[in-house]
């Protein structure tokens, strides 16, 4: 929900870069997790206890934090919303001459309701290669092995040698790389263009696996 969110929020101009602050801060949650690991593997017995009940404190900012979101214009307008829409959207912007961009809001909700069977549409010929596109961007990003890397980072590096301190310490180095390669995806997505960081991803990860 969150990047839908903010894709809804967000000017256009730093749309791509405030997406990928998503992507950030799951970074950043993924290292400061690695090094509470680090921190509470050494204190027994009850060390994965106080590990596992740290996670509960961002959880529930998150639980009470979503209270205080307001809906985002798009989604108040195609409830036909179209006063609440506009004041969350002069709140948003800070400004109140919203008119142009609420107009535009206006016409995409208007045009998205003259669209009948989207779901039939959608497995027309003409649909069918950005949706294989996408579903297959999904499926390969998975079968790279990411996640069960982040995951399960330190079993995996004790399993090639490393003790249970060199296995925490080297995830917490894993997600401090994986932070700044964040820091470097936001700071050229919108310069140089998402298929670029794509490509020169892939090209990372095979120089890097290549090597291994």
């Amino acid at each position: 929900a969150v990047p839908l969110f903010l894709s809804e929020l967000a000017p256009t101009k730093i749309c791509g870069a405030l997406n990928i602050s998503f992507q950030l801060f799951i970074t950043i949650g993924i290292l400061i997790a690695n090094l509470v690991n680090y921190w509470a593997s050494n204190i027994h017995p009850y060390g994965w206890r106080i590990s596992l009940g740290l996670a509960g404190i961002p959880a529930l900012v998150l639980c009470f934090g979503s209270f205080a979101i307001c809906e985002t214009p798009t989604s108040l307008i195609e409830r036909n919303k179209v006063e609440k829409g506009r004041k969350i959207l002069r709140k948003i912007r800070g400004v109140d001459n919203v008119d142009d961009e609420f107009n535009s809001i206006v016409n995409a909700c208007e045009m998205a309701r003259q669209v009948k069977q989207p779901f039939r549409k959608m497995m027309k010929p003409a649909s069918r290669p950005p949706l294989v596109i996408a579903i297959l961007l999904q499926v390969f990003q998975q079968f790279t092995g990411i996640n069960a890397i982040m995951f399960y980072a330190p079993v995996l590096f004790q399993t090639v040698g490393f003790g249970n301190d060199a296995a925490l310490l080297s995830s917490v180095i894993t997600g401090a790389i994986n932070v700044l390669s964040t820091f470097v995806s936001i700071y050229l997505v919108d310069k140089a263009g998402r298929k670029i960081l794509l490509l020169e991803a892939c090209v990372q990860m095979l120089l890097t696996q290549v090597h291994f």
